[in-house]
């Protein structure tokens, strides 16, 4: 059994079913104070505060950092199932939110206590303001810390709508929280046991006239507090009812709504509004929405009235897939429901929650578990590649296998029918599971088939498990909220037929005279012209951060572009840029060789500014003495492990993967599994044409060895590489054997592989990261990294060094005032600059979307740990860069070139570098006489 299959063999469903016929004790409360914790029980990496009182609540424990643990003890009534509640204040730091293992008596009892997960608060940075071309400006989003009473333990995977059981025996008891992910005050923890709110009473005749001719209207972008700092507010477009607190415009930006884009999409997220009531009384809800992201099935929000459910039916308010604008009244029966509000300040929550489908979604988790679990073993029988012309009697080596497909395939119907229920409609994208089912029927009738069954099982598990993440999502996206009296309807959000014709002629005409590249004031003469490269989202945050802070606080003004390549044609046709964002590969040191760029060392605090970044990063910027550029992003590699299946064969990450040597050793144990180990190679287009970029790719096991034994690609004078000399050529040879003799794969699917499992072990960029977490939510807690395997020198020292990409800006000697752009640049590539955009950029993007600054300390202010944070830095201290020359193409190229030909055709390693290594000499000698100078 793998680590993965025993994690989920310890699963909160297969817990609930265990404990699902004991008791469900009704007992007081039992408070347990914060400041109440074991004296002995404080990890020596904790750091507390010395106060037990704290904003207004007494009794607490100040966990000052974001590792270690503490325990408290508690005394349980009698045996039986129940919940857990926290009172808690989340203390600034860099983290979204607060995450720590739950541990019982030292155990934690379900895969899901090993990640509870708490929320920060987080609001507006100020309201939505407004650019020189009349766009909405997207406020960024702050932490607001603040005390949270009373939080139910929750299900952070979406499955449950009720708070997170615990089953406990009558007896002491000691909680253990244990963090890397801290930094929080505890008020209080709380035993309880929950209890649904009572149904809908509908207020009488006499109370519900009690208001009169009351509409009260609350914009959804001016929230007054999220529990993510993914919840800012949208922008749409498509509609002229969606209403704001801005004049309508076709053409204009405006930010309308809130949940835009499926941002709004995770269980327990939840968006407050703050709404003043003059008569006090029963009012109903409108909610004008849309929910245009889950087709066929429906969203659902759980409804807070100052932070109660006032009644069952508002545990789950539904939002049908529908493209246009609706308006969706909480109701009983067909009849919309009273909600009671007190003259004055109000609050009103809307929070996701998974609903019936969660269960559902739970149940086919575990389906997927059991077949992916199946298909290791299977693997481990047939290997990768299953002979055609072997029988392998899967069925008689794994007796238990033909019941538990049969089994498997009735419960993908079964729950496939419950969903089909629940849309009221068949035919929808629950297809899917049918398609597994009937893969698992084939297996069962013939289970000879099985070992050519191994990639549908494969790529229909994948299908399953892209189903799974999908619908256990809860889009939704508001315009508006009306409280309204009785009396008073709802505002009409139904497009007539008119208005649609003249919004799209509007928006039709507008965009003839609105320049959607140029994001900032043409107008203004004076300033200067930055181009971007980069995806649309990133180039409005970028502008709103110049025009909110650059702009309106400095003389120079800046007018920001976003274009797509050509940067180069346009310099040298004498239409660039002044200034370009973000330029990458070798485009730095083309430009710079042909001198239309500034060497950034003619400025007096250049050292000064550089001092901001890793110590080698600006010889990716260097040539002939320059340096024609200041790093944005820097990406370097880090070695990804699946720990819950290295745990099974006794490899530790720590040791074991240390260095290339112990890799090495490692590797029997891994193939006799089948097991494989990832190392990074140029990617593969899909038309089949490998793709060399012109500066060595980061992570290049080459590189690393070479660098590793501390030599560099080139000679003093870069005319020359040093691949002629030893430590080269055993750097080379090494890395074709891990290929021919190892037999490690040259293209695989990363993210597929090392999710499913079957390469727990690979070197990727360390962006990586942002795949797994927003991706592949059913191996949180199961990965992690470390620094690249290194090489021992003679002291017994493991040198970890490896190279890097970076994306810079750079200034072009046409620009009119270069100390201004200077300036700029400067500013832009601050750590205050860098974490608000890696921040905001997150906030729009998602974990996906975390950036990769070159600013040592701005990566510190982006949601890392405290300790990924220090395995990065550690990493990005120890690179050393591979100088970009003109010739860099054909030293890349042909690196690649003697690679294919040592492990494709079986030359030797030695005589094919060096006769690569005589092209690749001849090119630079080529270049530098072509570019005149030698």
């Amino acid at each position: 059994m793998t680590g993965t299959d025993s994690i989920r063999q310890n699963s909160y469903s297969k817990y609930l079913k265990k404990y699902e016929d004991t008791a469900r004790p009704t007992i007081d409360e039992i408070v347990i104070k914060g400041s109440d914790y074991l004296p002995d029980s404080v990890s020596a990496d904790l750091s507390k505060g010395a106060e037990t009182s704290f904003e207004g609540v007494d009794d607490v424990f100040i966990w000052s950092n974001q590792q270690g643990s503490v325990s408290y003890e508690v005394e349980i009534p009698q045996d039986g199932r129940y919940n857990l509640k926290m009172s808690y204040y989340a203390l600034p730091g860099t983290t979204n939110d607060i995450e720590f293992s739950l541990l019982i008596d030292g155990e934690s009892p379900y895969g899901t206590a090993q990640r509870i997960t708490l929320d920060k608060v987080w609001v507006n940075d100020g309201d939505i303001g407004e650019d020189a071309k009349g766009n909405d400006m997207r406020p960024g989003q702050i932490e607001y810390p603040t005390w949270q009473m009373d939080k139910p333990l929750a299900d952070v995977d979406g499955l449950y709508n009720e708070p997170l059981q615990f089953y406990m025996t009558a007896g002491k008891h000691v909680l253990t929280l244990d963090s890397d992910k801290a930094q929080f005050v505890i008020g209080d923890i709380k035993v309880y046991n929950y209890e649904e709110p009572k149904e809908y009473s509908a207020p009488s005749s006499s109370e519900i006239g009690q208001s009169s001719g009351q509409k009260i209207v609350l914009e959804g972008e001016t929230a007054s507090f999220k529990s993510s700092r993914t919840l800012y507010p949208t922008s749409d477009k498509t509609s002229y009812m969606t209403s704001s607190t801005k004049d309508y415009s076709p053409t204009k930006t405006r930010y309308n709504t809130i949940g835009g884009g499926g941002n709004w999409n995770q269980s327990t997220q939840a968006v407050t509004w703050e709404v003043n009531v003059s008569q006090a009384g029963y009012y109903k809800i409108g909610i004008f929405s849309r929910q245009d992201q889950m087709r066929g099935m429906y969203s659902n929000r759980r409804l807070y009235i100052n932070g109660v459910v006032p009644n069952k039916e508002s545990e789950q308010v539904k939002f049908f897939y529908d493209t246009d604008w609706n308006v969706v009244s909480p109701s009983c029966d067909g009849d919309p429901m009273y909600y009671f509000f007190e003259a004055g300040a109000n609050t009103i929550t809307l929070e996701a929650v998974p609903g019936e489908i969660g269960e559902i979604m739970g149940e086919l988790d575990d389906v997927v578990f059991d077949i992916n679990s199946y298909y290791r073993q299977i693997r481990q029988i047939t290997g990768p590649s299953p002979d055609e012309y072997n029988n392998y009697m899967i069925d008689v080596a794994i007796p238990t296998i033909i019941d538990d497909f049969k089994n498997n395939a009735a419960l993908l119907r079964e729950e496939k029918e419950k969903i089909e229920k629940l849309s009221g409609s068949g035919g929808t994208e629950a297809e899917t599971l049918e398609k597994m089912a009937i893969i698992l029927d084939k297996c069962v009738k013939k289970p000879d088939i099985i070992p050519e069954m191994m990639g549908q099982i494969k790529d229909n598990v994948t299908a399953v498990s892209t189903f799974i993440n999908t619908y256990r999502m809860q889009p939704l996206e508001v315009d508006k909220i009306e409280l309204c009296s009785d009396n008073v309807d709802f505002s009409d959000c139904e497009q007539t037929f008119f208005g649609t014709v003249g919004h799209g002629f509007q928006s039709f005409i507008g965009s003839f005279f609105e320049d959607y590249n140029s994001l900032s004031n043409d107008e203004d003469s004076s300033a200067q012209e930055c181009w971007v490269t980069l995806g649309r989202d990133n180039a409005v945050v970028i502008k709103e951060l110049i025009d909110s802070d650059y702009n309106a606080n400095s003389d120079n003004k800046i007018n920001l572009k976003l274009v797509q390549g050509g940067i180069t044609e346009a310099t040298f046709s004498g239409k660039g840029p002044d200034m370009a964002l973000f330029l990458g590969g070798d485009y730095p040191i083309q430009l710079a060789v042909r001198d239309t760029l500034v060497d950034l060392t003619e400025f007096s605090d250049y050292e000064e500014v550089t001092k901001r970044f890793a110590p080698d990063i600006m010889t990716l910027y260097t040539y002939d003495g320059g340096v024609y550029g200041l790093p944005c992003t820097q990406n370097f590699p880090m070695l990804f492990y699946r720990s819950d299946i290295l745990e099974q064969y006794d490899i530790d990450p720590d040791t074991d993967l240390a260095t290339w040597d112990s890799i090495i050793n490692c590797l029997p144990t891994l193939q006799r599994n089948y097991l494989e180990v990832g190392l990074r190679l140029p990617a593969t287009a899909t038309a089949g044409v490998t793709m060399v970029s012109a500066v060595t790719e980061n992570g290049s096991t080459f590189a690393m060895m070479l660098l590793q034994q501390g030599l560099n690609y080139y000679n003093e004078d870069q005319t020359k590489t040093t691949f002629s000399e030893q430590p080269a050529i055993e750097a080379f040879d090494t890395w074709t054997k891990f290929y021919t003799t190892y037999s490690f794969q040259q293209q695989y699917d990363a993210f597929t592989r090392f999710r499913q499992g079957d390469m727990p072990v690979l070197v990727n960029d360390y962006s990586f990261y942002n795949q797994l977490t927003a991706a592949a939510p059913e191996i949180k807690g199961c990965w992690s990294f470390r620094a690249v395997p290194g090489t021992k020198d003679e002291n017994g020292n493991i040198n970890h060094t490896a190279n890097s990409e970076s994306t810079g800006c750079v200034i072009f000697n046409k620009a009119p005032d270069k100390d201004a752009a200077w300036d700029f640049i400067k500013w832009f590539t601050s750590t205050e600059t860098q974490t608000k955009y890696g921040n905001n950029i997150e906030s729009v993007l998602g974990p996906m979307g975390r950036y990769s600054t070159a600013n040592q300390e701005a990566l510190r202010g982006l949601s890392w740990t405290t300790k990924e944070a220090d395995l990065l830095l550690d990493q990005m201290n120890t690179q050393v860069e591979i100088p970009i020359i003109p010739a860099s193409y054909g030293v890349t190229r042909n690196v690649m070139n003697a690679f294919r030909k040592v492990v494709n055709e079986n030359e030797n390693a030695r005589d094919t570098l060096f006769w690569y290594n005589k092209d690749i000499n001849d090119e630079i000698t080529r270049k530098r006489a072509d570019l005149g100078l030698d």
